[in-house]
């Protein structure tokens, strides 16, 4: 007793209680519309219907500030011997891969026919790795598709203690509130998004006491991160 200790990820969705959450589904996304919040891929799951199998995973974000949970079915082709999924160009789990390997490792985006992907690796290194994400619903190519494609804008990393790294001025912005309004002030005023015109703009929201001090502090911190990353 009395010795410190950390508390191990166990991977739970979200933090604190989350039953007095909205929940919504791709079907209330409209074309536009981006959502954020704290990712989570889920297991794959068989699914037979009329004889017929197919394979289908969620993928759950979970907006703290909005009190939201978007729960996004996504269904794939699966070979059970290699554990890969399939995605083809223009598909949901094609745009969604393909976007976040472009956020993520600089790729450029459609150029492969199709993605050939290993369920588990990318199931344990987007819940191990990412922390929140930022998708953009867009028009589906395929005309007959009831709901919108996730396109993926912005991807925030852990790092080695699992803490959140900002790997851009646009993802910090996208994902902190205080910077988001800064970057905003910026943009309005027409100046260049830099971090020294973001540093200086917080200062000036402080002096004008539209943020108090610890929020000044903890974004001038979430700042430097970027200029680390």
């Amino acid at each position: 007793m009395g010795v410190g200790y950390s508390m191990l990820d166990l991977g739970i969705i979200g933090k604190g209680r989350t039953e007095d959450y909205d929940t919504k589904f791709l079907n209330e996304i409209v074309p536009g519309e981006e959502i954020s919040g704290e990712i989570y891929i889920g297991e794959l799951k068989r699914i037979t219907k009329e004889k017929i199998d197919s394979f289908e995973f969620y993928v759950v974000l979970t907006d703290s500030e909005n009190k939201i949970k978007w729960v996004v079915k996504l269904v794939t082709s699966y070979y059970p011997d290699t554990g890969n999924i399939y995605g083809e160009r223009g598909g949901r789990v094609y745009t969604f891969i393909d976007t976040l390997n472009h956020v993520l490792n600089k790729e450029p985006v459609n150029e492969k026919a199709n993605y050939s992907v290993n369920f588990k690796t990318f199931r344990r290194s987007v819940n191990d790795n990412i922390s929140m994400i930022t998708i953009k619903a867009i028009h589906p190519t395929n005309p007959n598709a009831k709901y919108v494609t996730l396109q993926v804008v912005s991807a925030q990393l852990k790092d080695e203690k699992g803490r959140r790294l900002y790997t851009s001025l646009d993802d910090l912005a996208h994902q902190n509130p205080v910077m988001r309004i800064a970057y905003t002030n910026l943009r309005e005023e027409g100046k260049d998004i830099t971090a020294p015109n973001l540093a200086f703009e917080l200062k000036s929201m402080k002096d004008r006491e539209e943020i108090n001090e610890n929020e000044f502090k903890s974004a001038l911190q979430r700042l430097d991160e970027v200029g680390k990353h």
